[in-house]
């Protein structure tokens, strides 16, 4: 089983290609790629650069030239207010969601399904809009269950933070986070009939700027260290 990991920046892989024993490969464009195990069981590891672009851009290189059986996103991740959860603690995904994709009218939102523009075809009749489930069978029921909300623009303030976690209807007992890549990487999996599993560690609150009262080292290392269990 060859297997894919994503993470957007060197120190949410960091962990991973050490106890891992990667070793650096040539790049994909400037996407860095570390390898380890051999032809029919490996493991890539890849950074893919901040953002959904390249989230994307990068997902849709790796699937091509080494055709996963599976696509793990590691990283960090901030977590709306009002929700009771711990920094640091690791968040798997049931569900990424483009939470600002779509027509912004200020004072409302109208999503790709409200226009009718699918980013995804299921079927003849069906398409896929804003949200995709996300593959969550492989980590322990232990772990934390959570809605991961992909922006362009991270929230800079908490009122912005709360317009966006009001925009769709998730289930209350569903941690939300805040991320600028899952959903770019899910979606391409998607299109290529590859499963997707996305584990973040909690870092700061959405919209808390205050970046001394953020755990980046210590969310990015927790969320690395659940992947290595789920593997």
């Amino acid at each position: 089983m060859t297997k894919l990991i994503i993470a957007p920046t060197e120190f949410e892989l960091s962990v991973l290609t050490a106890v891992l024993k990667c070793k650096k490969a040539g790049p994909i464009l400037d996407f860095a790629v570390y390898r380890t195990g051999s032809k029919g069981s490996e493991t890539i590891v890849l950074r893919c650069g901040p953002g959904m672009a390249n989230a994307a851009a990068a997902t849709a290189l790796a699937l091509n030239r080494f055709k996963p059986d599976h696509v793990f996103h590691v990283g960090v991740c901030g977590v709306y207010q009002g929700e009771p959860k711990q920094l640091t603690t690791v968040v798997t995904g049931t569900m990424a969601v483009f939470a600002d994709t779509g027509v912004d009218l200020g004072d409302s939102f109208l999503s790709m399904q409200a226009i009718d523009l699918p980013l995804a075809r299921l079927d003849a009749e069906h398409g896929m809009f804003n949200s995709i489930d996300l593959h969550d069978a492989c980590v322990p029921s232990s772990f934390e269950r959570g809605v991961f909300f992909t922006v362009a623009a991270s929230s800079g303030s908490v009122d912005r933070g709360d317009l966006l976690r009001a925009r769709f209807k998730i289930d209350g007992s569903q941690t939300v986070c805040e991320d600028m890549e899952s959903a770019a990487v899910a979606l391409v999996a998607f299109k290529a009939g590859v499963p997707c599993t996305v584990l973040r560690g909690i870092s700061n609150m959405c919209g808390e700027r205050n970046y001394e009262a953020w755990k980046l080292s210590e969310a990015a290392e927790a969320a690395q260290q659940a992947l290595l269990k789920c593997l």
